[in-house]
């Protein structure tokens, strides 16, 4: 038997590494259009300007990993399509692949801004170690940075860049930062935080025109004017779904699928960052959180284990000397109550829609984030009133 897994990404190794752990013997081929061992995408944004940030510190796995756990790791090739037929992929070399079942763990890619604003060879985006090792060369001799898109990528990449002595704004068209994945009271907590150390915060303002001269860019706005060394954009991604596409599996705005990670298509699924599990999530979840979940479902389903309790999805972003963590997915229109922590400079925001705990977010306490989780598995109710009790002792939530 052969899984063949598309995709080098975190969700693609989480799986190959389950499958072995769990018993799995036969065949696991791993297929990358990228020409790498395949890294951690967290340290990219983060850690990119620190002294002891390299490939290697970073790589989600070294090369003897995958001999000694017999997984082929096809580097630099790129899969043209799916035979669902026959069960076999055919790539650019025109080699073909049997396979018993197929993963595809595609991941998503960048999304650039109209080249009627800016032409695309002067969008430098982050998704992959390529894009960073570009960044880091353009930096070279550059003061002023300029981020257009105000997500928690954008703002990791500010607040490293700032740390490094840039001179750093970021140009955010929505209201907010962080408008469709946070809190306002988060928004505006993170907001303060840059402003606090000189980040530069354009938000309800839109990119209307960038212009190359003379090594550097006139940035037109519709509130503001300003010259700057080089952009960056962060303007979120777009699932990689074109190979599924093509063969008919169903898909929205990523690939559906269903519990156990399943396509429409026999023997194929799909998981991370290109997967929408529409009837537990809702939305595509963006996170490495995610891409093990969903490894771990598929891995249980192939090799006939129980299926993995479902998990509400927890992130975490590190910027300046904030430490920030989150579990469940905020909505809009939520309800948040704020609570102080327990240490100098530690809160966290509790939101409701009705008297439903959806989404729980801290900064710098990790005991809010740790107890939040553990309501959110063990599924206990927990009210408004609670919450806004502030003498209560979180501890007894979970007793």
């Amino acid at each position: 038997m052969n899984i063949v897994i598309i995709g080098a990404s975190h969700a693609g190794i989480a799986l190959a590494d389950n499958l072995r752990k769990d018993g799995y013997q036969d065949k696991i081929t791993i297929i990358e259009k990228l020409n790498i061992i395949p890294v951690e995408k967290p340290p990219l944004s983060k850690k990119f300007l620190d002294d002891d940030f390299s490939e290697e510190n970073i790589q989600l796995r070294k090369n003897n990993w995958f001999k000694l756990n017999s997984i082929e790791l096809l580097l630099n090739k790129k899969v043209l399509e799916i035979d669902k037929d026959i069960n076999s992929i055919k790539l650019e070399t025109k080699e073909t692949i049997h396979y018993d079942f197929l993963v595809i763990a595609t991941g998503a890619k960048a999304n650039f801004l109209p080249d009627n604003l800016v032409s695309v060879e002067n969008q430098s985006t982050l998704r992959n170690i390529y894009d960073i090792k570009k960044i880091i060369k353009l930096l070279i001799g550059k003061k002023h940075i300029t981020i257009v898109g105000g997500g928690y990528i954008g703002l990791e990449l500010a607040s490293s860049l700032k740390k490094g002595n840039y001179e750093v704004s970021v140009i955010e068209m929505s209201d907010r930062i962080l408008e469709r994945v946070a809190s306002k009271q988060l928004s505006q907590f993170f907001t303060e935080l840059h402003q606090d150390n000189g980040v530069n915060i354009f938000c309800n303002d839109k990119l209307q025109e960038v212009i190359a001269k003379d090594n550097k860019f006139y940035v037109k706005t519709k509130f503001n004017d300003f010259e700057t060394d080089l952009v960056l954009v962060g303007i979120g991604v777009s699932p990689e779904i074109q190979l599924a596409q093509k063969i008919g599996i169903d898909c929205e705005k990523g690939i559906l699928v269903d519990e156990n990670y399943k396509t429409s298509c026999e023997n194929i699924f799909s998981i991370g960052d290109c997967a929408l599990n529409k009837n537990e999530y809702g939305i595509i979840i963006e996170s490495i959180h995610h891409a093990q979940f969903s490894a771990s479902r598929v891995s249980s389903f192939i090799l006939g284990k129980p299926k993995p309790a479902f998990e509400n999805p927890w992130f975490w972003s590190d910027q300046f000397n904030i430490k920030f963590q989150s579990v469940g997915i905020y909505k809009p229109n939520s309800i948040t109550i704020h609570r102080q922590g327990k240490r100098e400079g530690s809160h966290s925001w509790w939101s409701f829609i009705n008297n439903e705990l959806k989404c729980v977010e801290a900064v710098n306490d990790v005991q809010a984030f740790t107890i939040a989780k553990m309501i959110f598995e063990r599924n206990i109710f927990i009210s408004q009133e609670q919450i806004k009790n502030k003498s209560l002792n979180l501890k007894e939530l979970i007793q």
